[in-house]
């Protein structure tokens, strides 16, 4: 009686599996795949803003020297 128990177990535990945790993964990779490129771009404009505030102010680079 017990491995009747045991099989049906693992088989509501597949079902669990496969109708509620599948589902959330595939939504979370989805997620991913736009998240990742939106962080990149914003990532990149923030680095790209900051880089050009610097070269504005001067202070990137070396000095020039009068002789």
């Amino acid at each position: 009686m017990r491995i009747v128990v045991w099989v049906l177990v693992g088989i509501g535990a597949l079902v669990v599996v496969g109708g509620v945790v599948w589902p959330l993964v595939q939504w979370l990779f989805g997620a991913l795949l736009w998240l990742v490129p939106v962080a990149l771009v914003v990532g990149g404009g923030i680095w790209l803003a900051r880089r050009g505030a610097r070269k504005v102010d001067g202070t990137a680079g070396t000095p020039q020297q009068l002789r």
